[in-house]
């Protein structure tokens, strides 16, 4: 099994390593190897089985990775919450899942007193019984594990309804991660800060760059002095994290004194990296950018283009491409009946390979609805160039369909985040008579900046066509996202 051979060949070959570090404390390859099976051991003395669902409910720490490789160990399914959910949403993912146990940190805990009949066992991470657990087991065989079998349930990001559970399995991670870093190819001496949270797909890259032995630096949640400091402190090679996280990083007033000159990479994804963002990094950071393209559905990051392929900040006239798909999995564009349609134009990417997920928890309909003739469909609007690298459009539910013609709001949002006054925008459809949909705009301004609607129109009128621009400017204080950074729309739409 996937995640018991990841650990078992990094003890051998880097005992003494440093595997991973949080706020409290760090573990060697070596350690954590003997932990996670320590754990295994305590969690079945607990009476926690093969194939049963375990939530996971804390922020970023060892004790959570530790939790989760245990749980594979044993065949029972790790169940990532969102700390942030509040208590109903909690209790609904439980319920749907079945889950027996959750784990997490006691103040979290205590915040949902009132769980599902399911949950016979609640188990605080920062807690003493958690450190004991499984240290006076005594040895017992454990299953063996399939790489087909789930291993975990991970929640996607919801940004336009309920979240739904996706079933992954060992065979998943493993495609990924060795599709992954062939197009890395790292090196054994990495140290990436992860300011990305675990509850999600986008723990995949972490896993990933665990396979090639790297340290993992993990944060309670991400704040830029945090991830300042993380990386001064650790001497980072690498980072991951989401474009506004990089914007708030590189607006910290602590940010001119960072030492980065160990840095070589950032990762980021999630979504789209504004051009200022971007030209800000090069300039000040002096490493590498590799974007990641993924989705929970397909097994997290399947596209990926490198630090040797991104433009220079003055060549990039509207968006940096994804990249390439990665060895082992394939993505192509298709129209809505499915047909592959001609390099440079626009349709819905759809991706197969190893690293898709079983499907839906306890959903057949959902999953039958994301396939499409053997394919996953992102939901992403994108093309593949003449050299094979995938380019994002907008999503297939956010088009704006005004008088027959398509308008892509991430278009829009480009255009207005041009203008030095904005600092956040997003834009959705709203209903009129004469056109089906215009396209309405949410602009969070910088801090004391102050700008008009007419003026913002007025930019936007220069940069598109008629068609394409907003029919009216809303300000906002903030433009909501979720902690991927991605726009939460649900919450716009009018």
């Amino acid at each position: 099994m996937w995640l018991t051979q990841l650990l078992e060949r990094n003890r051998q070959c880097w005992p003494d390593r440093t595997a991973l570090v949080d706020e409290q404390r760090s573990v060697t390859w070596a350690e954590f190897h003997d932990r996670t099976a320590e754990l295994a051991r305590g969690l079945a003395e607990l009476g926690i089985e093969r194939g049963e669902r375990v939530a996971v409910l804390s922020k970023d720490r060892i004790e959570v990775l530790e939790s989760y490789f245990a749980l594979a160990r044993l065949g029972a399914l790790f169940v990532p919450l969102n700390h942030s959910l509040a208590e109903p949403e909690v209790a609904g993912i439980v319920e749907r899942v079945g889950a027996v146990a959750v784990l997490g940190e006691a103040e979290l805990l205590d915040r949902h007193p009132r769980l599902p009949e399911s949950v016979r066992v609640r188990l605080a991470l920062d807690k003493p019984a958690f450190a004991s657990l499984g240290t006076l087991a005594p040895a017992r065989d454990l299953p063996v594990v399939a790489d087909t079998d789930p291993i975990a349930v991970l929640h996607t990001s919801a940004t336009t309804g309920q979240a739904k559970g996706v079933t992954v399995d060992s065979a998943s991670f493993r495609a990924i991660a060795l599709g992954w870093l062939v197009m890395a190819r790292p090196t054994d001496d990495i140290v990436m800060v992860n300011c990305c949270p675990l509850y999600h797909g986008s723990m995949v890259v972490s896993l990933t760059y665990m396979a090639a032995g790297a340290t993992v630096v993990l944060m309670p949640g991400f704040t830029p002095q945090r991830a300042l400091t993380a990386v001064e402190r650790h001497r980072a090679t690498h980072m991951w994290m989401v474009p506004q996280m990089l914007r708030f990083m590189l607006q910290a007033k602590s940010s001119r004194r960072t030492d980065f000159t160990s840095l070589r990479e950032v990762l980021y994804g999630a979504a789209p990296m504004p051009l200022d963002v971007y030209a800000a990094a090069v300039e000040r950071l002096g490493c590498g950018f590799r974007q990641v393209y993924g989705m929970t559905e397909v097994g997290g990051p399947f596209v990926t283009l490198g630090p040797d392929e991104h433009p220079a900040p003055g060549d990039v006239t509207a968006r940096i491409p994804c990249g390439r798909v990665v060895p082992g999995m394939s993505a192509r564009a298709v129209d809505r009946e499915g047909r592959e349609v001609p390099r440079g134009e626009i349709g819905e990417i759809v991706v197969r390979g190893p690293g898709v997920m079983q499907g839906y928890w306890n959903d057949p309909g959902a999953t039958r609805e994301i396939t499409l003739d053997g394919w996953t469909r992102t939901g992403d609007l994108g093309f593949v160039d003449d050299e094979g690298r995938i380019s994002l459009v907008d999503r297939t539910k956010d088009v704006i369909i005004r008088a027959g013609q398509n308008v892509y709001p991430s278009e829009i949002e480009r255009a207005l985040m041009t203008h030095p006054a904005v600092h956040d925008a997003a834009v959705v459809g709203m209903p009129d008579e004469d056109y089906g949909e215009v396209p309405l705009a949410y602009v969070a301004l910088e801090p004391d900046a102050d700008a008009s609607a007419t003026e913002l129109l007025g930019h936007v009128a220069r940069l598109l066509a008629p068609y394409k621009r907003p029919r009216s400017v809303e300000f906002i204080e903030q433009v909501p996202r979720n902690p991927a950074g991605k726009i939460i729309k649900k919450l716009l739409r009018v």
